[in-house]
């Protein structure tokens, strides 16, 4: 997580990256399954409700909206359940921002 806002009282939780590169949540509509790995130590927000966005100048760049969570900058959040599809159907070059890095796990 790079940045934390609060509008009107709602806590955002601002993503390095974007539905650019996971279209999943906007296409199906839905929150998109997460999970937060520790890694930061700046600012954030504690089990309270907050929305996951991107860095686009969309409004429809949204991962999950006015879910429970805490986060802190530098935090890393990990999208699971993204499918076989989500980067394919994503606007890979959408402003020209990087690429993201991928992980894959096997369970």
């Amino acid at each position: 997580m790079v940045d934390v806002k609060r509008v009107r009282g709602q806590a955002y939780a601002i993503l390095l990256g974007g539905t650019h590169h996971l279209r999943t949540p906007v296409t199906k509509g839905h929150d998109q399954p997460f999970e937060v790995l520790p890694t930061g130590a700046g600012p954030g927000v504690t089990d309270e409700p907050v929305t996951l966005a991107g860095q686009l100048c969309t409004p429809k760049d949204v991962f999950a909206r006015a879910v429970p969570a805490s986060l802190r900058i530098g935090d890393t959040v990990v999208f699971a359940m993204a499918g076989a599809y989500a980067w394919n159907i994503s606007h890979h070059d959408f402003l020209m921002h990087p690429k993201p890095a991928f992980r894959h796990l096997r369970s």
